[in-house]
């Protein structure tokens, strides 16, 4: 069996690709020319003060790089390969919302709660409050108005909002856990039928959040009720054949992970795993090995099979920029702090380094923004694996809510383009739209290693190219600031890891 504890590493030199240094050896050597507006902008990160241009940014930049690569790196093959999938993620649906139903809701089926939310006249969630009935119902009608027949749908997880198990005691005056357990349930059931209600005939997979547990936030233990209670749902609700509901009813129930084939002729598979027994917070050693001989056994069998295979959890690998820029803003200090621990950190980028050849796309959530993370070799010049970071519904950390539609070629399975589409739940008439488009705004898509490096040496080669991941990054809040020149460097450096295949 691995051990996390070989992969652990010494530092942040251990995991990031490229440190400060190197990256300011490169700005200044012309290869890394870091974008206009965001070295000279001013902006507010999250809860932070107006911040002034890096003091250590090059003074002359050379110019702007914007060059883009080859078509076919977002184009399918021909139309029969081409298959499209929707992503949203950390919805943290709050039944709470609305304090004067939840005694009702309580009293009553999931099958009625519709009935009972409807007729609020709430307005949509706002900053620093989790998605309400009313945002949660906009954007379900909005991904089923743009996109209504997608392959399936992927949501990395966090279904419940935060502070649900000191919340339904309050409201309701129900301290029991059989009481606890049942509102937990009903709101999975809610969630569940409504997503497809407007996508009856897509799959659905979804994966644990940190708040999606009986026990408490990250707390969640190996065969907790939550999962007991969620699975018979998931399987009659969301997934939609018997070949997906055994192995994920085998699975599912004791450590909140499973095997499912993807749909299509690509004959892949999706491998959900629990990766929050690997966070900080959890405390749960042991289930956290058990979640890593899953992961290696799961991808061990696709590689001897010679199939393909996705991968979703919901905590991504790598530092925790968010975080990391605020500590810089504050203190000055630039410290590696990922959000998994250290050990679990580089075993979960180590096994996805190991098995790159067979891992066609990676997805996760959690960090509430629209991200991604590129994983290469140590020494390695291109990155051998990709992950997207889904954005977040909710908008409790600031940011307005965003959801993805993503084109991929169904033979291959690999990601070809992917459009974001967002809330301005600021504005004084907030409407859906489209925040932009990969392939436009950044000349490549997401098939290749190379399109992945030339993507992200963009951001800082490119002004405009590094403005929009700047600008969409919080899907264009004016609520914060968190990228803006003082920062961005975290940010950007955060991006890519260098690890060691396990």
């Amino acid at each position: 069996m691995i051990d996390p504890k070989d992969a652990a590493g010494q530092g942040e030199s251990k995991t990031q690709i490229i440190g400060r240094r190197t990256f300011l050896r490169l700005a200044v050597s012309g290869a890394a020319v870091l974008a206009a507006p965001l070295l000279c902008g001013q902006g507010q990160a999250w809860g932070a003060k107006r911040q002034t241009p890096l003091p250590d940014a090059m003074a002359a930049p050379s110019g702007p790089n914007c060059s883009d690569g080859d078509p076919a790196s977002y184009t399918a093959a021909t139309a029969q390969r081409g298959g499209m999938f929707l992503l949203f993620s950390d919805v943290h649906f709050d039944p709470f919302a609305d304090p004067a139903k939840v005694s009702a809701l309580a009293a009553a089926p999931a099958s009625a709660w519709r009935g009972i939310l409807s007729d609020s006249t709430a307005a949509y969630s706002p900053y620093g409050q989790d998605s309400n009935d009313a945002l949660f119902q906009s954007f379900l009608d909005d991904m089923a108005r743009r996109a209504p027949r997608p392959d399936f749908l992927l949501y990395p997880g966090d279904l419940l909002c935060h502070d649900f198990w000191t919340t339904y005691p309050r409201l309701t005056g129900d301290a029991t856990p059989e009481g606890l357990l049942t509102f937990i349930a009903k709101t999975a059931e809610y969630f569940l039928a409504e997503v497809t209600r407007r996508f009856p005939d897509a799959p659905l997979y979804l994966a644990l959040g940190n708040n999606d547990s009986f026990e408490g936030d990250y707390r969640i233990a190996p065969k907790s009720p939550y999962l007991s209670a969620t699975a018979p749902l998931v399987a009659r609700l969301a997934l939609k054949d018997q070949a997906s509901r055994a192995p994920f009813l085998d699975s599912y129930p004791h450590d909140g992970c499973y095997a499912v084939p993807l749909p299509g002729p690509g004959g892949g598979r999706l491998v959900v795993f629990n990766n929050i027994f690997w966070t900080k917070r959890s405390g749960r050693e042991a289930a956290g090995r058990r979640v890593l001989e899953f992961l290696d056994h799961e991808l061990g069998q696709v590689k001897r099979r010679g199939e393909k295979v996705w991968l979703m959890s919901h905590v991504p690998p790598g530092d925790n920029s968010k975080a990391s820029a605020a500590k810089y803003v504050k203190k000055g200090k630039d410290v590696f702090d990922p959000m998994l621990t250290e050990a679990w950190n580089d075993a979960q980028a180590g096994l996805i380094v190991k098995y790159a050849a067979t891992i066609k796309a990676s997805f996760a959530g959690h960090v509430h923004r629209d991200e991604f993370r590129l994983m290469r070799p140590r020494n390695g010049n291109l990155p051998v694996a990709a992950m997207r970071l889904g954005p977040s519904i909710s908008p409790v950390t600031g940011n307005n809510p965003g959801y993805q539609v993503f084109s991929y070629d169904r033979e291959s399975l690999e990601l070809l383009d992917m459009t974001t589409h967002y809330l301005n739940i600021g504005a004084a008439s907030p409407a859906w739209a489209t925040e932009y488009q990969y392939s436009q705004t950044y000349g490549r898509g997401l098939r290749s290693a190379t399109d992945w490096q030339e993507m992200y040496q963009g951001l800082v080669a490119c002004p405009a190219r590094g403005q929009a991941f700047a600008q969409g990054f919080d899907l264009r809040s004016a609520h914060i600031n968190e990228v803006n020149g003082r920062t961005f460097r975290i940010f950007w450096d955060a991006l890519s890891l260098s690890v060691d295949s396990l």
